[in-house]
């Protein structure tokens, strides 16, 4: 695959009437932005995205594109990014944005193998907070704009770039860079979607995120007047606690579906060659959703069981001020992924009947929001399909629903079609681990994904037939 990515290279340098950057500099470039990218740490609190927002728009700028075009958006400590790429003049095209994430979670040094905050390629892997999530998606949108540019490229109209400053937290960005781009014709997220390589001769996939989760943040308290830690009371708060979280840990949201989670569960099917049994599982649930023997075989399964229903989860625990007191006020923090159709209201009234104890309060953390799915735009898939004759060839193209939720759940709220078309092609044992200690990426997956936007904006604003590679 990476000979063919040097032969593709080398056909569209001759398109446009510029050459293109050899592969060998576009990979320099690219590992050098990821490196400094990586060395910010752009976590909640610590105001260092802004830092790196500028660093950015210094690169934008470097490239050609005017001041007037680069604009930081505010939000708190922290900030949003666009960019805006003008198209061909007279264009009446509503424009198409890009979205990325600045911000990552916070990773604690001496939990990792190599510093988080610097960039190391250890095996064939790059380590570092944020080589995945998502400050992959943002260097290769990054780097099409600067390439692009470079070249000459007009696209047939507007392009922004839409690089939020707080997606793993309250998403405060993120509704600001929406609302100011209401009217857009799409979105393509690069923080969710992309393709799987089967080993051996099975035919690879390429999945869109059509539809996401809602995120939404719970907390449960119990409390009482507390008392001398020698004079034990029946109603202790930690216990009272402690009881209603084992009774949601046992609860099971009902299963749900939708067009698109069935869409992404018959595509899943046609990858499981190593297990026949779970394949026809799914099959036969896609054929006739809610099937009680299909469903018992895929709930054996954690990773698939999630994308089945609603799920909450206590992520936290506070109680008590000193070791000789009791506890006059215990909380737990719960996470929930809620299932589209499903409301926060919903969901936190069967948190409540789950917990079984009319005395605790259960209150909403912050203000989350529900989004809808998304129709997935016929322009989008034709481009995708023939950046995947490059990229991926052979490979099925299916909408999926996302588990976790990222900055589309905003900006479909504002109206934008959104879907994920993110540049990574796994394979089996990518084990990325975001989020997570250690999140790396393989050497030769990083590279084969610098050219996913940068085909793929041409594909989608106005490149010319000659621009195929076949």
């Amino acid at each position: 695959m990476k000979h063919r990515f040097v032969l593709a290279m080398g056909l569209l340098a001759l398109s446009g009437g510029v050459l293109a950057e050899p592969a060998a500099q576009v990979q320099s470039e690219a590992r050098q932005m990821l490196g400094a990218l990586v060395g910010y740490r752009t976590v909640a609190g610590q105001g260092n995205v802004p830092a790196m927002a500028r660093y950015l728009a210094g690169e934008f700028r470097k490239a050609g594109f005017s001041p007037e075009d680069i604009e930081l958006v505010p939000s708190g400590e922290t900030v949003g990014l666009l960019v805006r790429y003008r198209g061909a003049p007279g264009s009446k095209e509503a424009p198409i944005a890009f979205l990325a994430h600045m911000d990552v979670v916070d990773a604690d040094p001496s939990e990792w193998t190599h510093d988080p905050w610097t960039l190391e390629e250890v095996d064939g892997r790059l380590h570092g907070r944020g080589v995945v999530d998502n400050k992959y998606g943002l260097l290769t949108l990054t780097q099409a704009f600067l390439r692009l540019r470079r070249r000459g490229f007009v696209p047939d109209r507007d392009l922004v770039l839409a690089f939020s400053g707080d997606e793993e937290t309250g998403m405060a960005s993120t509704r600001l860079l929406a609302d100011r781009l209401r009217g857009a014709a799409f979105a393509v997220n690069s923080d969710a979607g992309g393709g799987y390589r089967p080993a051996g001769d099975g035919t690879p996939s390429y999945y869109i995120q059509a539809a996401e989760k809602t995120y939404a943040t719970f907390e449960l308290t119990a409390r009482n007047k507390g008392g001398h830690s020698s004079a034990p009371r029946a109603d202790n708060a930690i216990y009272q606690l402690s009881a209603a979280l084992l009774r949601i840990a046992a609860h099971r949201f009902p299963v749900r579906w939708n067009a698109v989670s069935l869409a992404g569960l018959a595509t899943t099917a046609g990858d499981l060659g190593d297990d026949p049994e779970l394949a026809k599982a799914i099959t036969d649930f896609v054929a006739s959703p809610g099937h009680p023997a299909s469903l018992r075989r895929m709930e054996q399964e954690e990773w698939l069981s999630r994308e089945l229903r609603t799920t909450c989860v206590a992520t936290m625990l506070q109680a008590g001020i000193v070791e000789n007191a009791l506890p006059t006020a215990a909380r737990a923090t719960i996470n929930c992924r809620i299932f589209p159709g499903e409301t926060i209201d919903d969901t936190r009234a069967a948190l409540a009947q789950a917990a079984g104890d009319p005395a605790l309060e259960l209150t909403v953390v912050g203000d989350p929001v529900e989004g809808p799915m998304s129709p997935v735009p016929a322009a989008l898939t034709v481009a995708l399909e023939r950046t995947l004759k490059i990229r991926l060839p052979g490979a099925r193209v299916s909408p999926y629903m996302e588990a976790g939720a990222t900055d589309g759940v905003a900006f479909r709220r504002a109206g934008i079609p959104t879907v994920g078309a993110g540049p990574l092609i796994s394979t089996d044992g990518s084990d990325y681990n975001f989020h997570g200690i250690d999140e790396s990426l393989p050497v030769s997956q990083f590279e084969q994904g610098l050219d996913h936007y940068y085909l793929f904006i041409q594909a989608l604003a106005g490149a010319t037939p000659e621009d195929d590679v076949e």
